[in-house]
């Protein structure tokens, strides 16, 4: 018996050290894997556990190392990456006064493929075409919050492209000289929806496209020195809205708000208390199920043809 024990007790220890290992090694790699507030900096390193004291380089390895619902962090100005995919509820974040650049060489900037109750807030970067196609791409997700962004120079694709359901929200931001600023549309559409507040559309082709069935509301803007600004339109048989309140269409060589149904389904435009002037064309409907309708306190002069079309109106309630 006193060898039994002798013997199993050499085991028995082995058992407990290889058992703690284990537990050492799996808490650590959770750990890493599940971090809530991830770092980059101009001095870091993707190799690093991309925490504060050892930041990564780019915004991609630290989105790796990032858990679902948690944030990246952007410490000091400069570029980060040229590619970015982003799968889960996370937040990239730049502070005012910080230059967080993103430089598109190829594909798409920043690619949204996330789940539906997923949310995804864009702060503070600057995304700059270098070659690509798009800037900003959703095509699944819950939500897409964008602020304090620029995106800019991608001359034959899109700045910022929603394909998916869910909902879009775009705040104090700069969309300029891409082939078109902002698209809202889609097979998936019919179930978008939109919300812009002081967002510059400016030397786009097309600044703002809502189509498809999305519903789409913008405050405080201005399209400006774009071909066409402000449209609404649609592929399928559902109706596409766009409601425009306190917003400026100046400039524009093309249509300053534009409706075409021309051999699509129903699309409407709201607008109220905006200013439509020194536009190619002011107001602009075609096709029998195009509807602009104005709340009759709007300014809409000087443009090189005011009205083209039937312009409806509609009442305060």
């Amino acid at each position: 018996m006193k060898s039994e024990v002798t013997k199993e007790a050499p085991m028995k220890s082995t058992r407990l050290i290889l058992n703690s290992l284990f537990c050492v090694a799996l808490l650590g790699s959770t750990a890493m894997a599940q971090a809530t507030r991830t770092f980059v900096a101009t001095t870091g390193n993707d190799a690093n556990p991309c925490s504060h004291p050892d930041p990564c380089r780019t915004l991609q390895g630290a989105l790796n190392a990032t858990g679902a619902g948690g944030e990246v962090v952007v410490l000091d100005s400069g570029g980060f990456g040229s590619n970015v995919t982003i799968d889960k509820s996370v937040s990239i974040i730049a502070s005012p006064g910080v230059f967080a650049g993103l430089t598109v060489l190829a594909g798409h900037g920043i690619d949204i493929n996330a789940g539906a109750s997923d949310t995804v807030l864009l702060r503070g970067l600057t995304i700059s075409a270098h070659g690509g196609n798009d800037g900003i791409v959703y095509n699944t997700g819950g939500t897409l919050r964008i602020e304090n962004c620029a995106v800019h120079g991608f001359s034959q694709h899109g700045g910022i492209v929603f394909l998916g359901a869910g909902h879009l929200e775009i705040k104090d931001s700069s969309v300029s000289d891409n082939a078109f600023a902002v698209a809202i549309e889609g097979p998936q559409a019919e179930s978008a929806s939109a919300s812009l507040e002081r967002v510059l559309f400016d030397g786009n082709f097309d600044a703002l496209l809502v189509g498809d069935g999305a519903k789409a509301t913008v405050r405080d803007s201005v399209a400006s020195h774009n071909t066409d600004a402000f449209q609404a339109f649609s592929r399928t048989s559902a109706a596409s809205e766009l409601t425009l309140e306190n917003c400026l269409a100046s400039s524009n060589s093309g249509s300053g708000i534009f409706v075409d149904t021309s051999s699509t389904g129903p699309a409407t435009i709201r607008l109220s208390n905006s200013t439509v002037t020194n536009n190619g064309i002011g107001l602009r409907a075609i096709g029998p199920s195009s509807h602009i309708l104005s709340r009759g306190n709007n300014t809409v002069e000087g443009n090189t043809t005011e009205t083209s079309g039937t312009i409806g109106a509609y009442s305060a309630r």
